[in-house]
């Protein structure tokens, strides 16, 4: 939610935005994720960067140990 004012516009705290806001915060960081992802992928080629794997890898080797 944006305001007006004669200076400049300014950005509503997440506290002040209405209860019934349809873009909540977990949409918000999807929304982030994918545009990150698009930017690694538009500059670099690679999806995801090393640190992503190696978490990605750690995080099924703990699953897997739990099964």
């Amino acid at each position: 939610m944006r305001t007006k004012t004669a200076a400049s516009t300014t950005v509503a705290s997440p506290s002040q935005l209405p209860a019934a806001d349809r873009r909540s915060r977990a949409r918000l960081r999807d929304l982030c994720d994918e545009v990150l992802a698009s930017f690694r992928l538009a500059s670099t080629g690679e999806l995801f960067s090393e640190q992503d794997r190696t978490e990605g890898r750690a995080l099924i080797g703990r699953l897997v140990a739990r099964s």
